[in-house]
């Protein structure tokens, strides 16, 4: 049995002692209140803790982060001095990794009611986890923390302001007793505070803290949505006196009265680890799966709001000559005489040149959901050679100042197009100092790979399938690479045999065996040289940082053979996939968005075409997952799954079939199909021909032999 100590600061009237099922586990609680009597709870602390597995105590001030450093309540801190080794749980490590999920419900079930809105927090230092995530739904933040805590009169704007105060109010907060906060009248007589507060209480959205409502006088509330933590029926019947709008409630629904708050849920989750530390994201995660908990939602009905989300996506020059379609420079774009010197310029000086707006993609609609997205396109002008010769620093400081203009201009996300994902840890020190969540979307780019592989192969119809199962050769060349392993990990539950490709030969040989532990059935072949077995593989992905360089040779690969070349630049040249018509040379990661699409700028596609990477992006957010989705090297096959499933919600589909600069059509799909079975036909015939010829000489071979032995055994019938 799971047994529970819970203190709660305030009367005891709650009090309570029982043993109870919840979620299917034996528990006792025993629930005591203090009357906020300090000295009372650490006597009670120091006595009853040894007999509980987790203790339990609400009321406290929260933990709570400065720069990145956590500060914690002097009595929090205290009492869990007197229970070690009995871990102590105040429900903000819970709250932290539960409450974007919940608001990010919200957004998706109601609509984003935060977008162009005035945001009120009574006490932002007690719902700092879900700051940032307000503010990429595009909030105006406003905190009331001068005036709640310390009786300041002041309004704070902006979530830089609040950290600020934090951080020079940070030891009055840790030493702040919680019943000092009482008398807050925020409907304020005082002329004053009457005019400090105005602003703040015209908020259309408030977060309140059930702690704070038995402490504090509320403001007028008609017409406000309402989100708090938790809810009860008292708090309930006191908001709809306030004649509120409505009413939401983070807490996930656990069915249970007794565990109807994050401290009691943390304590609960707490108690089933078998070893007594922290809670973890992982922790979370799993219970939050294996007991199927859902955020409680709503209490009073929220309309629905109908809201256009926008998002950012950067993008940059492929090469050179990519520079003269920038703004300002396209007057040289025809005149061959100063086309090159001009583009050469400046790709030497992009390093100092400033990112900036390039233009718009609207009129993207979700056919299932109808939310409408607009997509802000940022250009960097540094080519691939420019980005990877950079450091590093100046790079992310580029990205970053992106990042922070586009949250500005009402972004909620943000997406890195080619080689912006490529630099230094493929977005992740970018996604620390990001105001809004990132993704390069490489999940998306590799599940449209698969599309435009599986589309062609289908088209060919060259590779027989058993048991739903290629049978024939796939290789992966850049196995090793973020798109280029995720996308093995899925080939090798499709395909016979799998051949990886890799210039780093150690991580070849760790990438096989995690291969073999999806699919131990699978043939799986490591090489270094991909032109070994290029003669033998009937679908070729080529997905390299390689900058354009020749890292396989077209004359060597199988004649009917798909390649699906996603690297940009191209690994395999427009000349190159020239010379073998009988092979079929694809582009990989371009899809179409959903809605009557206004692109007005020029990527470098055809149509209303856009690379992969931004697609996921757009898509995100569609489905209102504001959140940072594919990041690092290593993109979880999961994803890639998720992604599909979301692309096929939302109508993001693969384009037609791309080679280099246009479409393929299925009259030239069918060219290809014929030329390579005729060149099959004339190599086994000329294989027939050859073993035919073989034949023949053995029998002249085998003739003059036994008339050679002949001969031999006259003369020497003759001799005797």
């Amino acid at each position: 049995m799971l047994r529970i100590l819970h203190f709660v600061l305030g009367d005891s009237s709650q009090n309570l002692d029982k043993e109870t099922m919840f979620l299917g586990k034996k528990v006792y609680l025993k629930r005591l209140g203090v009357h906020y009597d300090e000295e009372l709870l650490k006597s009670l602390a120091l006595n009853l803790h040894s007999q509980f597995d987790v203790v339990a105590v609400s009321g406290l001030g929260h933990t709570f982060k400065v720069g990145n450093k956590e500060v914690s309540h002097y009595l929090l801190n205290k009492i869990r001095s007197i229970c070690n080794p009995t871990p102590v749980v105040d429900g903000q490590e819970l709250r932290k990794l539960t409450l974007p999920w919940s608001l990010n419900h919200l957004v998706k079930t109601k609509g984003n009611i935060f977008r162009d809105k005035k945001i009120g927090f009574f006490s932002g230092l007690l719902n700092q986890s879900v700051i940032p995530m307000v503010s990429s739904f595009g909030g105006e933040c406003l905190f009331a923390d001068p005036y709640t805590l310390a009786k300041i009169p002041l309004v704070l704007n902006g979530n830089k302001s609040l950290d600020s105060f934090l951080c020079k109010s940070k030891y009055l907060f840790k030493t702040k007793k919680i019943k000092e906060l009482r008398g807050r009248k925020f409907k304020h007589p005082n002329f004053i505070f009457k005019r400090v507060l105005k602003e703040f209480n015209k908020s259309d959205v408030f977060f309140l803290n059930p702690t704070l409502l038995n402490l504090i006088e509320l403001p007028d509330l008609s017409n406000k949505i309402i989100i708090l933590d938790r809810t009860d029926e008292e708090i309930k019947n006191t908001l709809i006196k306030k004649n509120v709008l409505a009413i939401y409630c983070l807490l996930p629904e656990v069915g249970s009265v007794d565990f109807s708050s994050f401290t009691l849920l943390e304590a609960f989750f707490q108690g089933l680890k078998e070893e007594r530390t922290p809670l973890t994201s992982i922790d979370v995660e799993e219970y939050i799966h294996d007991f199927s908990l859902k955020p409680i939602g709503d209490i009073l009905s929220v309309p629905k709001v109908k809201t256009i989300n926008r998002c950012a996506f950067v993008i940059h020059p492929l090469s050179k000559e990519y520079l003269l379609k920038a703004p300002g420079l396209k007057l040289f774009k025809n005149n061959q005489m100063v086309s090159k010197p001009v583009s050469s310029l400046v790709e030497k000086i992009s390093p100092y040149i400033p990112p900036f707006k390039f233009g718009e993609i609207r009129g993207i609609v979700s056919p299932s959901t109808k939310q409408e997205v607009i997509v802000d396109v940022y250009a960097m002008t540094e080519t691939p050679k420019a980005l990877l010769s950079m450091n590093e620093e100046c790079v992310y400081r580029k990205l970053i100042s992106i990042c922070e203009k586009s949250e500005r201009q009402g972004a909620q996300m943000i997406g890195l197009g080619a080689y912006t994902k490529v630099v230094g840890d493929a977005g992740i020190t970018v996604k620390k100092r990001s105001p809004i969540p990132l993704t390069t979307g490489n999940s998306l780019s590799a599940a449209a790979t698969l599309w435009a592989g599986d589309y062609a192969l289908k088209k060919m119809n060259l590779v027989p399938k058993k048991n739903n199962v290629f049978d024939g050769q796939v290789m992966i060349v850049g196995a090793t690479g973020s798109i280029g392993k995720v996308n093995s990990k899925i080939l090798v539950k499709k395909w016979k045999k799998v051949v990886i490709s890799s210039p780093t030969l150690y991580k070849l040989i760790d990438l096989k065996e995690e291969l073999e532990e999806i699919n131990p059935n699978c043939e799986i072949i490591y090489t270094t040289n991909p032109n070994k077995h290029a003669d033998s593989s009937d679908f070729i992905i080529t997905t390299t940082s390689a900058q354009g360089k020749r890292i396989i040779d077209i004359e060597k690969i199988k004649s009917g053979c798909v390649v699906c070349d996603v690297s940009r630049p191209f690994d395999i040249s427009k000349e190159d996939a020239a010379k073998r018509p009988d092979v079929l040379v694809i582009a990989s990661g371009e899809v179409e968005l959903p809605g009557v699409v206004d692109q007005k700028l020029d990527i470098g596609l055809e149509g209303n075409s856009v690379y992969a990477c931004l697609a996921e992006t757009a898509l995100l957010t569609m489905d209102n997952r504001f959140e940072a989705f594919s990041l690092g090297r290593d993109i979880s096959y999961k994803k890639v799954y998720l992604i599909d499933q979301l692309a096929r919600k939302h109508g993001v589909m693969l384009s037609s079939i791309m080679g280099h600069d246009q479409k393929i059509t299925d009259e030239e799909i069918a060219l290809c199909r014929n030329l390579a079975l005729e060149k099959r036909y004339t190599r086994d015939l000329r294989t027939e021909n050859s073993k035919n010829s073989e034949d023949d000489s053995l029998i002249d071979v085998s003739s003059s032999l036994t008339e050679s032995l002949n001969s031999l055994n006259k003369l020497t019938k003759e001799h005797q």
